[in-house]
């Protein structure tokens, strides 16, 4: 695996700013959360052993490898999930958005209690972070969050055999599409653009290596869906979509 030049998470915890959680009616993510599984009074019990997290892009949350010591819910930003090769290679696997769950709980019923991929902010992140044996005991005493859990870790199986097909089967338009696609939908159920109008999370190097792909066909790709008045772009990461329904049909979905 990759070995970073960076302290694991256990090690630069200190280093992270980290403040009280604020009152978890006023979270942003609330309703659409794990926490939604809750009542109140067991969010109040999950907001007990909580800690808000602020890392900046490139920041570690884990890394892949290390003992799973803590899980969290995404409060804003975007973070990447990173493997890595033996040769040193690297290969972004997925994408948090406000109101993913970070971590894989449930494995370590199953004996399985290191990290599975690095986890790095992609853009300024904020999470609320929960001590691993303290969110696995409310996981017991709570099956109605263990059920919220385990519907989020199927759809996150049903995601990555979507990715395969991207990766395996779809051209380099299709993929520069789908990717786009995924972002503008993903924004627009997360509440961190509508989907119209957001910010790409990821740089075009990053957006190359998630669609494997070089990054000057990636830049072909976005110049031809600018050319062909599908999109448009302020900046080199701010995305107008000017029309949803080509952008679909150009990533093969319709």
């Amino acid at each position: 695996m990759v070995h970073f030049d960076v302290t694991t998470f256990a090690e630069s915890a200190p280093k992270t700013r980290s403040v009280e959680p604020p009152a978890c009616g006023a979270c942003a993510v609330r309703n659409r959360s794990l926490c939604s599984a809750l009542s109140a009074a067991e969010v109040g019990e999950l907001n007990r052993i909580a800690t808000r997290r602020q890392l900046n892009p490139g920041e570690l949350f884990a890394v892949e490898g290390d003992p799973s010591i803590a899980f969290a819910n995404v409060i804003s930003g975007v973070a990447k999930l990173v493997r890595g090769m033996e040769d040193g290679r690297e290969q972004i696997v997925g994408l948090l958005f406000p109101s993913d769950f970070v971590g894989r709980a449930l494995s370590r019923s199953m004996g399985v209690a290191a990290v599975p991929y690095t986890v790095q902010a992609a853009t300024p992140l904020e999470l609320c972070s929960f001590p691993a044996k303290g969110f696995e005991a409310l996981l017991t005493r709570h099956p109605e969050l263990e059920h919220k859990l385990l519907e989020r870790t199927l759809s996150e199986l049903d995601s990555a055999r979507d990715w395969m097909l991207l990766l395996g089967r779809k051209s380099a338009a299709e993929r520069v599409a789908t990717f786009l696609h995924h972002i503008a939908r993903r924004c627009a159920t997360s509440g961190c653009k509508t989907g119209e109008n957001f910010d790409l999370p990821l740089t075009r190097a990053d957006m190359a290596d998630f669609t494997g792909l070089t990054i000057e066909t990636v830049s072909r790709q976005i110049s031809r869906l600018r050319k062909d008045g599908i999109l448009a772009m302020e900046g080199n990461r701010h995305v107008v979509l000017v029309d949803m329904a080509r952008l679909a049909e150009r990533a093969g979905l319709n």
